[in-house]
């Protein structure tokens, strides 16, 4: 009947649009060369990215290598979205259809674009064979830190990259990149390299449509995407060739190694002055070893702060990493240990702080999507009035050493520091295109409790011009030295904006509202 063969049609019709949808779209990419070694390189496509977007890259690859034969094959996984239990399927038959195509390579690199970079990590480990896996705009996570990853692993991301943001690049880099600290040999098995002025979508090309993970997130390049797959196809090919033993590959490979430290250097500083817990965990109550950090250094700095400009004496503060709410076995607030009769330049005070960095529960996950720098520190130092008096400057009025904002103080020298310390194109950018941290004056509240839950506050503001802000308000504890609860005299405590947050800031989120993708 008529109305049965118009439901075999549509039958037909919805098995070839399934099987179209599932397989269709697979790309294999024959060796521009028939001479050489024989290479294969299988790239699983980023979310929502069509295989064919790849082929730019993948053909600029295969032009860059004449001393080999490259094969480049991308499976298309339903709905364009790889997930971890389909890696290995795609993988396999899109191999089998290049050996089945007369491929004989006995050398196998696995790749891997933006998110599906975290998914293809578990079935590389688990299949050692592959002689080197490639991470576009994507990191080894920080489960396998501490394990001794089988497969080398190249991690290459964009400057601008909004989607992978470039902190959490610079953390893959100091675990594994840092020349001077890792040998040569394990700097080539797992290097790190930067494509200055590059985003997240130029690993495919520019005619695709747009994902919507970098609609929502990516930054504006600054280089076109012939640029970027060039030099792309620079780091790809000296990592492919250093895996094959080839020595002017791996000179070239340490070369851009090191000018991506270079470039990355600002970020570590101020990490590092924020005691960024994935550099070291923090001692907390645990002996104090080389494997953990013992305190904050910004907080150290803004005791300095904290004691004013009229000081004398000198101040030695000891800061250490303790949860801002634990009470046993101490209850862990500052300290003077000493004091000066009289202000002399010879005379030092030292006193104790006490910080805890607080980091996001979603950044956690490890996609590189979220901030990794804290969001607040909860540091708990003695008060201007405390410090003033115990480096011999006699009686001196609370309200007028510890009435004013001095959180803000702290936190507006937090913001300069960064200013100065960000590299010269970074800072150019934000100025030009950033939305910019204003610090508002601090909220009291000298509940000990809500001081330490109630979180730093940042919140959309607007400038003179009608531009947009990021208003930023530090809450503050702050009590006499004759306050009447012994263990809480002297003190103020602030929320302390890290000089890492506002780095995040300059390099990454402050340039979503105008200097995004579609900008």
């Amino acid at each position: 009947s008529k109305m049965a063969a118009s439901h075999i049609k549509w039958t037909q019709f919805l098995c070839l649009f399934l099987a179209a949808i599932c397989f269709g779209g697979d790309v294999i990419l024959k060796p521009e060369t028939s001479g050489g070694r024989q290479v294969a390189i299988i790239l699983v496509q980023g979310p929502w990215f069509k295989p064919d977007e790849y082929v730019p890259l993948a053909k600029s690859v295969q032009s860059a290598s004449p001393d080999l034969a490259v094969w480049v094959g991308v499976p298309e996984y339903k709905f364009d979205l790889p997930v971890p239990l389909d890696i290995g399927s795609g993988v396999e038959r899109v191999l089998k259809q290049m050996q089945t195509e007369g491929m004989k390579a006995n050398a196998t690199f696995l790749a891997a674009h933006s998110l599906s970079g975290l998914d293809v990590q578990s079935y590389v480990a688990g299949h050692p064979s592959f002689k080197g896996q490639i991470l576009l705009g994507s990191f080894l996570q920080r489960k396998y830190r501490n394990t001794s990853y089988p497969v080398p692993t190249l991690t290459l991301s964009g400057e601008l990259d909004g989607v992978c943001r470039v902190t959490r690049i610079m953390e893959e880099y100091y675990h594994r990149s840092r020349l001077g600290l890792f040998s040569a040999y394990d700097v080539v098995r797992f290097p790190v390299v930067i494509v200055r002025g590059m985003n997240h979508y130029q690993f495919a090309s520019d005619n695709g449509t747009v994902p919507p993970e970098v609609t929502v997130l990516d930054l504006k390049p600054e280089i076109s995407f012939q640029s970027a797959h060039f030099q792309s196809t620079s780091v790809v090919t000296a990592f492919i060739s250093t895996q094959l033993g080839n020595k002017t590959a791996f000179t070239e490979l340490m070369k851009m190694v090191k000018e991506t430290g270079d470039f990355l250097q600002p970020i570590i500083n101020a990490y590092e002055y924020e005691g960024f817990y994935e550099f070291k965990p923090p001692c907390n109550e645990n002996p104090h070893t080389p494997a953990c950090q013992v305190g904050c250094e910004w907080t150290r700095y803004a005791v300095k702060l904290m004691g004013g400009p009229k000081l004398v004496a000198k101040l030695n503060d000891t800061d250490e990493f303790h949860p801002a709410s634990e009470i046993f076995p101490h209850i862990h607030h500052p300290q003077i240990r000493n004091s000066c009769a009289v202000p002399l330049p010879n005379c030092t005070v030292n006193l104790t702080s006490v910080s805890q960095n607080i980091y996001s529960a979603v950044e956690k996950i490890d996609t590189g999507l979220s901030y990794n720098s804290a969001s607040e520190i909860r540091g708990k130092m003695k008060s201007r009035q405390t410090i003033m008096e115990a480096a011999g400057m006699g009686s001196v009025n609370f309200n007028t050493t510890d009435g004013p904002s001095l959180c803000k103080m702290i936190n507006e020298n937090s913001y300069n520091w960064s200013m100065a310390n960000v590299g010269p194109a970074t800072l150019a950018r934000y100025i030009t295109y950033g939305v910019k941290m204003v610090m508002l004056d601090d909220e009291i509240d000298n509940n000990g409790g809500i001081w330490i839950f109630k979180p730093m506050e940042y919140k959309t503001g607007k400038n003179s011009t009608g531009g947009e802000t990021l208003e930023v308000r530090s809450l503050a504890l702050k009590t006499k030295v004759t306050y009447p609860i012994p263990g809480f005299q002297g003190m103020h405590f602030c929320k302390l904006l890290s000089p890492a947050r506002v780095t995040e800031w300059m390099y990454v989120d402050s340039l979503r509202k105008y200097y995004h993708y579609k900008s």
